[in-house]
């Protein structure tokens, strides 16, 4: 009798607890349905942006690529025969590959601003401009790329290119701050020796003799070793 009693006893208990999460359920039930559909949004827009994401990033690098073919076309001279026409993949002149390679890279840049591919392709027409000798442009491409690489390594690289730009310009003193501040980067991207051989010959265009040997001198007391020992050694005999 008493074993009855206590499974009779257990049951009225699991029946008041399942009675009472019954009750529990309706009287939270609008609640209960905003969190599943909160969770069910949340699952769906993580998973739409990862696509999205993956979708960007796959267009912008089958332009960057489609540009970069573009920049190491092949040169072929302009046909002869009255009526032929270019052959595809090539154009006439270095010239207007380069022109062709900033229209393709400025389309990639523009497109995706916010993918590495993007930025990468605004650094390509960039160092296209430069060789196009259209400085200005050259100039201020450069200054965006270096405003929004973060750390990647186009932040350095583009200001390589702006300090180069900057001395094709006979903006010297500029360059050489540039350089300097690179230089400075012991721990930076950039090869200090290659950056300070950079210094060296824009001190010499600039009729700074003194501050060139210096900075060659550098290059070799710092870097023996370094692939441009010979030039600075050369540079430093020429110099006196």
């Amino acid at each position: 009798m008493k074993s009855q009693q206590r499974r009779q006893l257990k049951q009225n208990d699991f029946a008041s607890s399942l009675a009472h999460v019954v009750s529990t359920v309706r009287e939270e039930r609008g609640r209960i349905l905003a969190v599943v559909l909160g969770v069910i949004v949340t699952v769906v827009v993580v998973s739409g942006y990862a696509f999205w994401r993956k979708h960007t990033r796959d267009q912008a690098g089958a332009m960057f690529a489609e540009a970069m073919a573009v920049s190491e076309s092949a040169i072929a001279p302009a046909p002869t025969v009255p009526g032929a026409k270019q052959a595809a993949g090539t154009f006439p002149t270095a010239k207007a590959r380069s022109e062709a390679a900033v229209a393709a890279f400025q389309k990639v840049a523009n497109a995706f601003p916010s993918t590495s591919d993007g930025l990468a392709a605004a650094y390509q027409s960039a160092s296209a401009l430069f060789n196009l000798g259209r400085l200005q442009e050259a100039e201020n491409a450069y200054q965006d790329v270096m405003t929004r690489a973060g750390s990647s390594i186009y932040g350095p690289a583009a200001r390589m290119g702006l300090a180069e730009t900057l001395t094709a310009e006979g903006q010297y003193d500029r360059a050489i701050k540039e350089y300097t501040d690179l230089a400075a980067q012991r721990d930076g991207m950039m090869p200090v020796d290659g950056v300070l051989v950079q210094l060296a010959r824009t001190y010499v265009k600039a009729g700074k003799t003194t501050e060139a040997r210096a900075t060659f001198k550098r290059v070799v007391d710092e870097f023996p070793t370094s692939s441009y020992a010979s030039e600075a050694r050369q540079q430093m005999t020429l110099l006196g």
